[in-house]
């Protein structure tokens, strides 16, 4: 992947890939991924992997969503042209194109659904329930999911937080097994737990103080402000093993 070219940015993770650029026109945003899509190919074809076009996905961010063009950016794999989507998936995390984190929202409140019911039939099928075990679980199976993608998830805007906040309430309820009306500030106070945006904040603070400790390793902070005015186009790819032949496609 070394020759990807020097515009576009990629990334691989286990059988995900992805490659975005930036542009301030859609012409040359279009040419830019086009053009490290032809790079990809070729390397896909010298390891024995062959692309999936209808599993390929684009997203394309811009300055205003709501702006029409007549021409969407669109890019062709394997001959196959590959239209923009509203939102796609990428490494557990559903990103939108006006990074309004609300497809994401619903993907966790639809998953979360099914925890807090555990949660709740956990305490109450236990004769003498051990609250310190209840926290360690709500700890493993439910902040683990609202939290999973805090970095950019930090980015969001209060309204997505506040709804997040609503379902850590109602999962430390059923923790705790209180009932539905029980006020906000007795549920942390006897659980001890801090609010979701307070925890994630604090996990991203440890992180930058992991990384900044480390001797010998350079941390890299790129300031969001830098694609302000830019088009952004996102290609998403993943892998998939099949007999020896190895397919890369993407979700």
């Amino acid at each position: 992947m070394n020759d990807i070219l020097p515009h576009t940015e990629h990334g691989l993770f286990a059988d995900d890939s992805a490659l975005w650029t930036t542009s301030n026109t859609l012409t040359s945003l279009a040419q830019r991924l086009e053009q490290s899509i032809d790079v990809f190919e070729s390397w896909c074809k010298s390891w024995r992997l062959k692309l999936q076009p209808t599993k390929t996905e684009i997203i394309h961010f811009r300055l205003h969503p709501r702006k029409k063009y007549k021409h969407s950016v669109e890019v062709k794999v394997e001959n196959t042209t590959i239209k923009p989507l509203d939102a796609t998936g990428y490494l557990g995390v559903i990103i939108d194109k006006e990074l309004k984190w609300r497809n994401h929202l619903q993907h966790l409140e639809s998953k979360m659904t099914g925890r807090i019911s555990l949660l709740r039939y956990l305490v109450k099928s236990a004769q003498e329930p051990n609250q310190k075990t209840m926290i360690n679980i709500f700890k493993a199976i439910a902040r683990s999911v609202m939290t999973y993608g805090y970095p950019v998830l930090l980015t969001a805007n209060e309204k997505v937080w506040d709804r997040l906040q609503i379902i850590q309430n109602k999962a430390l309820r059923a923790t705790l097994g209180l009932s539905i009306d029980t006020s906000v500030e007795y549920v942390h106070r006897i659980s001890k737990i801090p609010t979701i945006k307070e925890y994630a904040t604090s996990l991203l603070h440890k992180s930058f103080n992991t990384a900044s400790s480390n001797k010998g390793q350079t941390l890299l902070l790129r300031s969001n402000n830098s694609i302000l005015g830019s088009n952004i186009g996102f290609h998403q790819i993943r892998s998939d093993p099949a007999s020896d032949l190895l397919t890369w496609d993407s979700f």
